[in-house]
């Protein structure tokens, strides 16, 4: 079969236009066309996360052709994009971007396909996304531990997969995306603080493994960020719509949120 690739987008966005972006992106002629782009995830950070803000993340399957279907996404974008493309759709997209940094990906074993993560019913309402920087040339190795230790592990914490990719524009950065909650988010890391000796919050359980899997990613591992991301409902793992809200649900004493 051939080799599963995507293209991962880091888009700079203007004011407060990420949802209407997020939207627009679903618009993309490309979704409709055979063999074209189509949009697997589109995402903003969240601020609670950390991270560059506002900013989008959008994930393009390149399709079941592999790099074939890649060769035609280029020579659309190429020498015949000046007089053969659309340009409505990118122009109505600049009142909302700026700019933005592309990353063609290549999947991994273990890293599902588009098709899979609807087959497998996976969802999340919060997305864990790490674009780190390994040692040059170790990427492969450090995906095969993601899948073979991290990915156990991190999934007992509500933590699923939906991404495991290496980057192939370079030979030092990976991209790693999970698919959870609030609640299992907030589970792991308060896991992980207790089993640092940070955390002795009753209930708390602390997790020895979430220590020892950051051990092991030490030995690849030279730097990058991981933030938390909010998915766009309607995507093949987001979730159905957005959550209804009203400020009273903060100002009312003792009130919680996050689910």
């Amino acid at each position: 079969m051939a080799r599963d690739l995507y293209l991962h987008e880091l888009i700079d966005i203007v004011g407060q236009g990420q949802y209407d972006y997020m939207t627009h992106a679903g618009k993309e002629p490309t979704n409709a066309m055979p063999d074209m782009l189509t949009l697997q995830g589109t995402f903003f950070v969240c601020a609670m996360g950390g991270g560059r803000w506002p900013q989008v993340v959008n994930v393009w399957d390149v399709g079941e052709r592999g790099w074939e279907g890649w060769a035609s996404n280029v020579d659309r974008l190429n020498l015949k994009r000046r007089k053969a493309f659309y340009g409505e759709w990118w122009d109505e997209a600049s009142q909302w971007r700026t700019g933005g940094f592309d990353r063609l990906c290549g999947a991994v074993p273990g890293s599902p396909s588009t098709p899979e993560i609807a087959e497998k019913g996976i969802k999340g309402t919060l997305f864990v996304h790490q674009l780190l920087t390994v040692r040059p040339g170790s990427g492969l190795d450090y995906l095969a531990a993601v899948t073979e230790r991290q990915a156990p592990v991190w999934r007992e914490h509500g933590h699923e997969p939906t991404g495991i990719y290496e980057v192939l524009s370079n030979q030092h950065e990976v991209v790693v995306i999970w698919a959870t909650s609030i609640a299992a988010q907030t589970r792991l890391r308060a896991s992980r603080d207790a089993a640092r000796g940070l955390d002795a919050t009753p209930g708390v359980e602390a997790d020895d493994r979430l220590v020892e899997w950051e051990r092991t990613a030490a030995e690849f591992v030279t730097g990058g960020d991981t933030h938390l991301m909010t998915p766009m409902p309607g995507t093949v793992y987001g979730p159905e719509d957005w959550d209804e809200a009203s400020l009273d649900d903060w100002l009312r004493p003792g009130s919680t949120n996050g689910s």
